[in-house]
């Protein structure tokens, strides 16, 4: 088996001389019966389809033989193909065509492409499921795919929406979103590839009309047409950018939207355990961010391919005439007119002298110039510069700013021994918050307390461990207007107090 699912002869239909009609027959049958309806062809349906197909394509048959006119047949139930017998059709021709398509039928049933199958004593005819798949994806490969991804960027600010509304609900829409991002990155990386081919193509090319092939029907109809068109309206990379990022920011820090969804993806079994399901949600939001984050840089790089083939189509066309012979022809006419000129008055054309007035090839301000002698080193005072007030203030608010930022063990203990009392509990959301040294004390205290049992690996935690046990409360959650996460509880072991700084003395 070729990967695991797909018959290992399943490509051979491509490498021989008849490729071009096994191309068209696996596109035909699987947009006819298999792509979008839910049919049960039989064998004749589909040799049927086959015959159908390669009267259109005879010339593509690799036989060396002459395309005729081949008689219509027509398919009945439970017999075989029957010819219509219609006038000026080759009958030998008809022959072999149908034992063609019964070939190529018998060919794609060897490869892995069609399978029969039996309901009691019907027989019909089906199409392997990774064959199914290689032949959505071949078909998606000459169809293109700027109109499945035009609006690949609202699909995905739409499900982070939905998942942001309801994350136990719409679990399921996060990772579609990381998996349609990821589609985007790879086609926007498809156009860039795309551009390249052509900007090689155009280099290497031979004529001015097949340079101007390359340009029209591969650059302006292919690319710019289509696939620019596409990233530069419905699917513009920043139409949506900042609303995806305020999204992925939303459920990052949501510690209970992450749980959600984590429980979610467990039960669709896309995980494990929970452990790794939560891992599996930080990773569908990093491929997110990382998407929309270096999507500027593909961006720009699709822009400059586009420019430089844009001036080549330019020069091309502009020089193009030049190259068709007529300036030496209007060249050869007038040199021969100056022969006969010249043959004439042989003295008429002597010139005295040079031509061109001879030019130096360098400047001389180019030159090296000689070098100077060197100035002594003396001594000196050296005057330093009065010391800025403002930049003093600045350094002393910087320092104060961050020494707030960094709350001390006695801080911690201080804040938590006017809530909570001696040899007593209390839980978090009761817990008043009126400063911001208060809300620094408390998201400090948040993230120690769902350290769980590494609390005394830290210099804080060994402090408050001491005094303090704590406990989560992950089915009950602090709401307030500086911020909403799990709860936990809050045990006073002692009834010690932390003295001020000031009074330790």
């Amino acid at each position: 088996m070729l990967f695991g699912q797909l018959n290992a002869d399943i490509f051979t239909i491509f490498g021989g001389p008849n490729r071009a009609i096994y191309e068209i027959m696996v596109d035909r049958i699987y947009g006819t019966f298999y792509r979008s309806d839910l049919n049960f062809p039989t064998q004749a349906d589909i040799v049927s389809l086959i015959y159908d197909n390669l009267r259109e394509n005879m010339a593509l048959w690799r036989e060396d033989e002459e395309p005729v006119q081949l008689d219509e047949v027509v398919t009945r139930r439970g017999r075989r193909l029957q010819r219509r017998q219609q006038e000026h059709a080759d009958a030998e021709a008809t022959n072999d065509a149908m034992s063609r398509a019964r070939h190529i039928y018998r060919r794609l049933v060897a490869t892995g492409w069609l399978e029969p199958t039996s309901y009691g004593v019907k027989v019909t005819v089906d199409m392997p499921a990774a064959s199914m798949r290689l032949a959505e994806f071949l078909t998606g490969l000459r169809e293109g795919v700027s109109d499945q991804l035009g609006g690949l960027i609202i699909q995905v600010k739409n499900e982070l929406e939905a998942v942001h509304v309801n994350a136990r609900e719409n679990a399921l829409g996060l990772h579609k979103a990381a998996r349609d991002a990821a589609s985007f990155g790879r086609y926007l990386r498809s156009v860039l590839s795309a551009l390249r081919d052509i900007d090689k193509q155009i280099l290497f090319s031979d004529s001015i009309g097949m340079r101007l092939r390359f340009y029209f029907e591969d650059f302006v109809e292919r690319i710019l047409l289509q696939d620019y068109r596409a990233i530069t309206t419905s699917a513009h990379p920043y139409r949506f950018r900042h609303r995806i990022f305020t999204r992925l920011d939303a459920l990052e820090d949501s510690s209970v939207d992450v749980a959600n969804l984590a429980q979610a993806y467990l039960e669709a079994r896309l995980a494990p355990d929970l452990p790794a399901a939560k891992d599996q949600v930080f990773d569908d939001l990093s491929t997110i961010r990382r998407v929309f984050d270096r999507i500027e840089d593909v961006f720009d790089r699709i822009q400059q391919h586009r420019a430089r083939l844009e001036t080549r189509l330019r020069n091309t066309v502009r020089y193009a005439g030049r190259r068709s012979g007529g300036f030496l022809q209007r060249s050869e006419q007038l040199l021969l007119r100056l022969d006969v000129l010249q043959a004439r008055q042989p003295d008429a054309f002597t010139v005295d002298g040079l031509v061109e007035r001879p030019e130096k090839p360098l400047s001389p301000f180019l030159l090296a110039r000689p070098r100077l002698s060197r100035a002594p080193i003396v001594g000196g005072v050296i005057v330093l510069p009065q010391p800025d007030p403002r930049h003093e203030l600045r350094k002393r608010l910087e320092r104060e700013y961050l020494e707030r930022l960094s709350v001390s063990p006695e801080q911690m203990c201080r804040f938590l021994e006017r809530r909570v009392p001696p040899f007593g509990e209390a839980r978090a959301d009761g817990f008043p918050i009126e400063t911001v040294d208060d809300f620094l004390a408390f998201e400090a205290l948040r993230l120690i307390a769902m350290a769980g049992e590494s609390l005394s690996e830290t210099p804080m935690g060994a402090r408050l461990s001491r005094s303090f046990a704590f406990r989560v409360a992950a089915e009950d959650i602090v709401d307030n207007a500086w911020l909403t996460c799990s709860d936990f509880v809050v045990v006073r072991k002692d009834d010690h107090v932390t003295l001020e700084a000031g009074r330790a003395g």
